[in-house]
């Protein structure tokens, strides 16, 4: 008998957003941020809510943890800032851990 992996697959990432009115804004935003995560396995959360007047909290969940982002940018800026932050996240993660990134 053999075990299988459960390899989350992007649609799975929970995406919560509190705080955005506009419909295509946070369409955009779990677009965006299920885009980033497209080539990553593991059960990820990312929670983007609005914390003061143009100040937000992004908070990632995942087999790493949990990270925290504070930062202030318009509503029309936000899935910019959001995918640069965990795009930045997965590129330092993965020079940190070279090994793991090339499956060694």
């Amino acid at each position: 008998m053999s075990d299988v992996i459960d390899f989350h697959r992007p649609h799975t990432i929970a995406v919560l957003v509190d705080g955005v009115a506009d419909g295509t804004i946070v369409s955009r935003l779990v677009r965006d941020v299920r885009r980033v995560f497209h080539h990553i396995v593991g059960g990820w959360q990312v929670s983007v809510r609005a914390s003061g007047r143009g100040c937000w909290r992004l908070e990632l969940s995942g087999v790493s943890g949990r990270h925290v982002w504070m930062f202030a940018a318009s509503t029309a800026a936000l899935s910019a800032l959001v995918v640069e932050k965990l795009q930045a996240f997965v590129r330092d993660s993965a020079l940190a851990f070279p090994r793991l990134a090339a499956g060694v």
